[in-house]
C-alpha cells in the first residue's frame, strides 16, 4: 500500500475541496440563503417555509444508508454524477415553484441529493479508497467546505438584487453543472479505483447478516452524535431569537453568529496542525464537552453580554472538527468493512435529530422559556459524551 500524496498534489482530494464548497453552497446554504425572500414572494410563514428544510434534512436522513451501502458496492462513479445530475434538476424546478406543496416536492427531492452528494457519501468513499488513512483527506475537505456559507450568502444576495432570487438558483445550478459534475465524476473514480487495488477483505461490503445496529459500537455512536446534532440543531436555528431574549445587543449578536463560521474553520486547522497525534475519540468528546460549554457561555450572557463571543468561538471549534472525525471514530469503533453503510446509518440518526431541532427549539421556547431551551442544549450533548464514553478502549 502507497502513501497518498500531499493535499496539494492529491487530485481526487483537491476536486473534493471545491466539489463539496459548490454543491453545499448550492443546495445546502442556499436555503437559510434565500428563505426570507421566499416568505415575501409568496406570503409563508416561517414555520411553514422552514418545514420544507426539515423535510429535506429528514429524507436525506434516510437515504443515508442505502447510499453508504452502494458505496460499499463500488457505485460512487455512477452514484456522484447522479446525485449531482438530480441536484441540477432540483434547482431547475426550484426556480418554477409557485404552489407551497410544489416547494415541499422539491426540497424533498433536493434532501435525497443530499444523500448523494454532500459530506456523508463523499467521506464514505474517501475512507473506502484510503483506510486509516482517510483522516487527512477528510480535514482538508471540510477545511475547503467550510467557506461554503461564505460564498452562498453573499453571491446570492448579489445576484438577487441584481436580477432577483430565481437567478440566483440558476447561477448556482450553473455552478453545480460545469464544476461540481466533472469534479465529482473524476474524484468517484480515481478513489475507487483506489479501494479496488486494496486487500479486498478492507473493503467490500460487511457480511449481509450483520444488521448496522447490531455491528460494535452502534448504538454509543449513533446516539452519541444524535444527541449533539440536536444540541448544534436548537442553538444554530433559535440563534437570533435566544440572544434577544438574553437582551444581548443587536450588533454583538450579529457578531457572534458571523464569528461561528470561522471559529469551525479555526478548529479544523487545529486539528490538521495536530495530525494524527491526537486521538480521535478523545478529540471527539473533547468536542462535546466544548458545545456543552458554548451553551453555558450562551446562557451566561444574560449577566455578561460580551461572552457571546466566547460562546460563538466555542461553537464554532466544537462543531468544526466534529464532522472530520466522525467518520473517524466510525472506521476506529464500526471497522471499514462495510462503512459506508455504517456511516450512513449513524448519520441518518444524526439527521434525523437536525430536522427536528428547530421545532422542538420553537416550541420549547414557547411552553417553558428560553431558559430550558438553553438546559437543553447544555444537557444533550453532555449525554452524548457519556454515550460515546461507552465505547470499548
Amino acid at each position: 500500500m502507497t502513501d497518498a500524496p500531499p493535499i496539494w498534489r492529491d487530485g481526487p482530494v483537491l476536486a473534493f475541496m471545491v466539489a463539496e464548497t459548490l454543491v453545499w453552497a448550492a443546495i445546502f446554504y442556499s436555503f437559510p440563503a434565500l428563505v426570507l425572500h421566499w416568505q415575501d414572494e409568496f406570503g409563508w410563514s416561517a414555520t411553514a417555509a422552514l418545514g420544507a428544510f426539515s423535510l429535506a434534512l429528514g429524507l436525506q436522513g434516510l437515504a443515508a444508508p442505502w447510499v453508504g451501502r452502494a458505496i460499499d458496492r463500488g457505485l460512487a462513479p455512477w452514484g456522484f454524477p447522479l446525485g449531482t445530475l438530480g441536484a441540477i434538476a432540483g434547482l431547475a424546478a426550484l426556480t418554477q415553484v409557485q404552489t407551497l406543496w410544489a416547494f415541499y416536492l422539491v426540497w424533498g427531492w433536493l434532501g435525497l441529493m443530499m444523500g448523494f452528494t454532500l459530506y456523508d457519501a463523499c467521506f464514505s468513499v474517501v475512507t473506502r479508497a484510503r483506510g486509516a488513512r482517510a483522516r487527512a483527506a477528510i480535514t482538508a475537505i471540510t477545511l475547503a467546505a467550510g467557506f461554503a456559507s461564505t460564498l452562498a450568502y453573499p453571491l446570492t444576495a448579489f445576484v438577487t438584487a441584481l436580477a432577483g432570487w430565481r437567478a440566483s438558483v440558476w447561477v448556482l445550478a450553473g455552478l453545480v453543472a460545469l464544476l461540481v459534475l466533472p469534479m465529482v465524476a473524476y474524484a468517484a473514480h480515481r478513489l475507487e479505483g483506489e479501494a479496488k487495488a486494496r486487500t479486498p477483505a478492507t473493503t467490500g461490503p460487511a457480511p449481509p447478516r450483520t444488521r448496522v445496529s447490531n455491528r460494535p459500537g452502534y448504538w454509543p455512536i449513533a446516539g452519541g452524535f444524535a444527541l449533539t446534532s440536536l444540541g448544534v440543531g436548537i442553538v444554530l436555528s433559535n440563534l437570533m431569537p435566544l440572544m434577544a431574549a438574553l437582551d444581548v445587543p443587536t450588533p454583538l449578536a450579529i457578531l457572534a453568529a458571523s464569528t461561528i463560521g470561522p471559529a469551525q474553520v479555526a478548529g479544523r486547522v487545529l486539528l490538521i496542525l495536530a495530525g494524527a497525534r491526537v486521538a480521535a475519540r478523545a478529540v471527539v468528546l473533547g468536542a462535546f464537552l466544548m458545545l456543552a460549554a458554548a451553551s453555558v457561555l450562551l446562557g451566561a450572557t444574560a449577566a455578561v453580554p460580551a461572552l457571546a463571543l466566547a460562546f460563538a468561538i466555542a461553537q464554532g471549534v466544537g462543531n468544526g472538527v466534529i464532522s472530520i472525525l466522525r467518520p473517524v471514530v466510525i472506521r476506529e469503533a464500526m471497522g471499514e468493512q462495510g462503512f459506508g453503510e455504517s456511516a450512513g446509518a449513524v448519520a441518518r440518526l444524526s439527521l434525523f435529530a437536525f430536522a427536528v431541532a428547530p421545532g422542538l427549539g420553537a416550541v420549547l421556547a414557547d411552553l417553558m422559556g428560553h431558559g430550558a431551551v438553553i438546559a437543553l442544549c447544555v444537557a444533550a450533548p453532555l449525554t452524548g459524551a457519556l454515550m460515546l464514553r461507552r465505547l470499548a478502549p
